[in-house]
């Protein structure tokens, strides 16, 4: 005390900055863990969201099949990079084997012309299938509108593509005797290239595995899903590896009798 005011010693400012000190840095690190489990949450709610979307348009194309092609068929869709299979090397994909899903819709207007120009009368042809991320960073040029920003973390995991195309000419066998035995198989040179469907996927032989595509002897088709992405601080997956893949079954509507 000097003149008779009250005041601080020095060991008491130190000891009050000490704690201050304990509890900011207390603060800090809870405040530090709510946002890291807040976006822990948001990343894995926008994972699990984009993986939705991605079975839910597969599905629709599903249910509107007249042909799936069943497992043991093999067709080599284009030889350009977008469809070509990065992970057998090969421009060549078959149905059980590969991350592979084939299918023939009816035309989108019955009736009307199927000539170049006037495909509205097609039937078409769709195809989804996987590769690495690192090779579709590899197939598209980065100034192209389906570039993807780099990331050396996840180059491993998956994206799943689609590709579609008009069969021009394609006349389907109306007859039960041989029934189908016209449906297309492309041999390549049909135009168009792969299309982004979904990326961060995690790759069927990864732990635990499972299968992207099954068809089913009845032309059904169970469609399984898992999600990963790996960020500076942790890996987050979806759903969590103890949990069954996201798992969606369509049934083709148009299926063609004799087709299955």
């Amino acid at each position: 005390m000097r003149g008779g005011r009250p005041g601080f010693t020095l060991l008491e400012v130190l000891v009050t900055l000490a704690i201050l000190g304990v509890l900011g840095l207390v603060f800090v690190r809870v405040f530090t863990s709510t946002l890291d489990a807040s976006s822990h949450i948001t990343a894995r709610n926008e994972l699990l969201h984009e993986a939705q979307i991605a079975q839910q348009i597969v599905a629709a194309k599903v249910k509107l099949a007249w042909h799936v092609y069943p497992p043991g068929t093999t067709i080599r869709i284009n030889n350009g990079q977008t469809t070509r299979n990065a992970l057998a090397a090969s421009p060549q994909w078959t149905v059980g084997s590969d991350p592979f899903l084939a299918l023939v819709l009816p035309p989108e207007k019955p009736g009307d012309t199927c000539a170049a120009g006037a495909t509205d009368g097609c039937y078409r042809f769709y195809a989804y299938y996987a590769f690495p991320r690192s090779h579709y960073l590899a197939s598209i040029a980065p100034t192209s509108s389906q570039a993807l920003p780099p990331d050396p973390r996840n180059d491993a995991t998956w994206v799943i593509m689609e590709y579609r195309t008009a069969l021009v000419g394609f006349v389907p066998n109306t007859g039960d005797s041989p029934s189908c035995t016209n449906t297309p198989v492309p041999s390549g040179g049909l135009p168009g290239s792969g299309r982004l469907l979904v990326e961060y996927v995690q790759p069927e032989t990864a732990s635990p595995g499972y299968t992207l595509f099954t068809v089913l002897p009845d032309g059904s088709v169970e469609l399984r899903l898992r999600m990963q992405r790996r960020t500076q601080k942790r890996s987050i997956r979806v759903p969590p590896p103890g949990e069954p893949p996201l798992t969606l079954k369509a049934v083709p509507r148009n299926l063609r009798i004799g087709c299955e």
